[in-house]
């Protein structure tokens, strides 16, 4: 039996057990408090990546499992690279079971490394599960012809990041500290889709940290057209489909560096976390995370997931509390090490991103959500873009508007930060 099978097998056991053991009462109570709420899914980066892409397919699932069937919103919640969604997550949130987040999955250890910007414990996150085991890639725009490893460390590269603790700033670290890379990181930018915007640009060069499962869901057309390269792999196995791509624990020799490596590569294992704060209710976390689980081995989740190139291979809730507790159970030397080599900016040089506004012009194509999310096309170029209702100025025919006045058909003059935040859209 393999793994994947082994944990749904001790899953499925540990939830029946449950079952009979819980009184019937309290499943009715969690139920009833469920029942007419709006639920909100808490996303920590910009919209159009792949945290994204993995929390709005789960937002649109999990409402049938959930007692009470109850309604759910999905909500971007930007700011230091998703350290402020988990930090809110954990301290400011109601705990009362109606707020669940996609997780950012190597802030988890920020805590270990002294951040003080993280005001959480990650072994006290109530886990409901992962969707994704991942593998992360070193990745270029195919003009810079970037092939190989040694191509990546042979000259200065300009790569993007998010902010200190995001997986992509952390894996540019370790190549340079590991491997003797020379990247320039420019960090700051909202998420990952602006960076790839800022590769096509040429802004930048190339990103490491890129999961697979984006790739493919977000990228899969520069992916059959040639347009990136891919030269280092970051996970504790190389991926099937990938084994032509370089393993970083393969070309690390020194044992206590491969093992100060493996705390930052063990958050692979649960490359897609979901999670609750620590002071929801155990009946509500457990009608959760019971879920979740039925989440991802439903036909039709899974079915929607593959139309939109998203990889399923989930871990269930225990499995993901007893990694993170692992890795929060790791001896000092090896964590203070880990810390270097995932934080030390000695060889990396590191520059604020300039996120770019362009103004666009161009039809209304979808809305969405009433006006939550908008898609353009016009002058030989296209978008989606996230309609905030505060931050977006919106005029309808010289008239100050609200989301719900945008239609389909309407030409537009659209104000965008990056690849996606709309900062004013004004429709004849």
């Amino acid at each position: 039996m393999n793994l994947r099978n082994l944990m749904k097998v001790s899953a499925m056991a540990a939830a029946c057990f449950a079952l009979a053991a819980a009184p019937k009462p309290a499943a009715a109570d969690v139920g009833s408090f469920y029942r007419g709420k709006v639920m909100t899914m808490y996303i920590g980066v910009s919209a159009g990546g792949g945290y994204d892409a993995y929390a709005r397919m789960v937002t649109r699932h999990i409402t049938r499992f959930i007692p009470g069937n109850p309604r759910m919103i999905a909500k971007n919640y930007t700011g230091a690279g998703g350290m402020r969604m988990l930090n809110s997550l954990f301290n400011v949130f109601k705990q009362d079971g109606t707020n669940l987040a996609h997780i950012l999955r190597n802030l988890v250890s920020e805590p270990l490394f002294g951040n003080k910007a993280a005001r959480f414990d990650g072994s006290k996150i109530k886990w409901l599960g992962s969707a994704n085991q991942e593998y992360s890639m070193c990745t270029f725009w195919h003009k810079h012809n970037i092939n190989t490893v040694d191509d990546m460390l042979s000259r200065p590269l300009i790569m993007g990041g998010i902010s200190i603790g995001s997986t992509i700033d952390i894996h540019t670290r370790l190549v340079n500290n590991l491997l003797g890379g020379q990247m320039r990181l420019v960090t700051g930018y909202p998420g990952g889709a602006d960076i790839n915007l800022a590769m096509q640009r040429g802004e930048v060069e190339g990103r490491c940290g890129w999961s697979w499962s984006s790739i493919n869901a977000t990228g899969a057309a520069w992916l059959r057209d040639k347009k990136i390269t891919m030269t280092l792999q970051f996970g504790m196995k190389q991926h099937p489909d990938l084994k032509h791509v370089p393993l970083i624990r393969d070309l690390v020799k020194n044992k206590k560096d491969a093992q100060a490596l493996d705390v930052h590569l063990s958050a692979q294992l649960y490359g897609r976390p979901f999670g609750m704060g620590p002071g929801v209710p155990d009946d509500r976390f457990k009608a959760m995370r019971k879920a979740f689980w039925a989440t991802m081995n439903d036909k039709k989740f899974l079915s929607d997931s593959k139309k939109r190139r998203l990889q399923i291979d989930p871990a269930p809730g225990e499995e993901v509390e007893r990694l993170v507790k692992m890795v929060y159970a790791f001896p000092p030397d090896v964590i203070a090490r880990a810390k270097e080599i995932g934080s030390s900016s000695a060889r990396t040089r590191v520059s604020k991103a300039v996120v770019p506004v362009n103004t666009y012009t161009g039809k209304i194509t979808k809305v969405k959500r009433k006006g939550r999310r908008v898609a353009w096309k016009g002058g030989g170029k296209k978008g989606k873009l996230k309609v905030s209702g505060r931050r977006t100025k919106i005029t309808v025919g010289g008239k100050k508007a609200k989301r719900k006045s945008l239609k389909v058909g309407m030409n537009c003059t659209f104000k965008v930060r990056g690849a996606s935040q709309a900062l004013n859209i004004d429709c004849k």
